[in-house]
């Protein structure tokens, strides 16, 4: 035998190999460029606004500080719905709180969102009916000023779309 063939059928034995390892790597090459892309798009997705609920000293601050430390703003909107958002600023959040005169019906749910310019909103929390009305409170970062908060009439809450806007306002820096 020649040294050629000799060498050929060294390599005879593992040609049976050849083929899998090839899928092999190109199924992990895949793989890896699936999962770079996934990880990559989800963080170019803009991030998400931390809305955190306020303590019961917070709410209190808001609700009775004075006018230097406390802003408040009148909504705008329906002609059967009237509200006011407070707002003060701390090192880092911004404490807000909403409160509306709006039409009480049973099984009515009514929601605050929260929009940036040129974004789509985002649910901030159902309103609580109470003594002085329907009233929510909640926090921001400071980052996200300046935004508007919207109140709707929800039929479907689970979703995260606003359905029926009622009123709107601007909370500024």
């Amino acid at each position: 035998m020649s040294e050629d063939n000799q060498t050929l059928e060294k390599y005879k034995k593992y040609y049976p190999f050849v083929f899998p390892t090839i899928a092999l790597l190109l199924v992990l090459f895949l793989a890896f460029r699936w999962y770079n892309l996934r990880t990559k798009r989800n963080a170019e997705q803009k991030p998400e606004v931390q809305i955190e609920n306020l303590t019961v000293e917070e709410q209190e601050q808001i609700v009775t500080g004075d006018d230097e430390s406390v802003t408040s703003v009148d909504m705008t909107g329906e002609a059967t719905a009237s509200g006011q958002v407070r707002y003060t600023k701390t090192d880092d959040k911004v404490l807000f709180s909403v409160n509306a005169a709006l039409e009480e019906k049973p099984g009515q749910k009514y929601q605050v969102w929260l929009q940036r310019e040129n974004e789509e909103p985002t649910k901030a929390f159902s309103l609580t009916y109470g003594k002085g009305g329907y009233m929510g409170s909640a926090s921001v970062p400071v980052e996200y000023l300046p935004f508007e908060v919207i109140v709707t009439e929800e039929t479907n809450t689970a979703d995260d779309q606003p359905e029926m806007e009622l009123m709107r306002t601007e909370v500024k820096e």
